[in-house]
């Protein structure tokens, strides 16, 4: 096992708590705001800032910590859709659509610049939201469990 592996999981492990502990943070400003439409800037501003954490949070998920628990257990990387049936799997998610959701949204969010479509986009991340930060404990232990297979020496 490589230790440079995982010590770089323990500290992507960090960086993914942190950003659901910014995540959680974001959730409970912005519920009120969600059946507006027409918003005040520093309300747009903490609508924004929920989006980008959730955006955040999905891609330190998907793209660092489980590619990274892939190539630890020495798993063809596959594409993500692989990842996410991996994950559905590992019994991180019970239903790998919610994690193809999550990631259809945060691809939404990166892509998305029409004013028109933000109450929909806010509307959704809210809805996701708890989905995706049930998936970090769970990832979290497995990532706990595999170290200590093959503690850092």
């Amino acid at each position: 096992m490589n230790v440079d592996k995982l010590l770089l999981l323990q500290e992507e492990l960090r960086g993914l708590e942190n950003a659901a502990t910014h995540l959680r943070f974001s959730l409970n400003p912005t519920h009120n705001l969600l059946n507006q439409q027409d918003w005040q800037p520093e309300e747009l501003e903490r609508l924004e800032s929920l989006a980008s954490r959730f955006a955040r949070l999905s891609d330190l998920l998907m793209q660092r910590v489980m590619r990274l628990i892939d190539d630890l257990e020495l798993t063809a990387t596959g594409t993500l859709l692989d990842r996410i049936h991996r994950a559905e799997k590992r019994g991180w998610v019970d239903d790998a659509i919610k994690l193809v959701r999550i990631r259809e949204l945060r691809n939404l969010i990166a892509h998305e610049y029409a004013a028109d479509k933000m109450a929909e986009i806010y509307a959704a991340v809210a809805a996701l939201a708890p989905e995706l930060l049930a998936v970090v404990p769970k990832v979290t232990a497995y990532a706990h469990e595999l170290e200590k297979k093959y503690p850092v020496r």
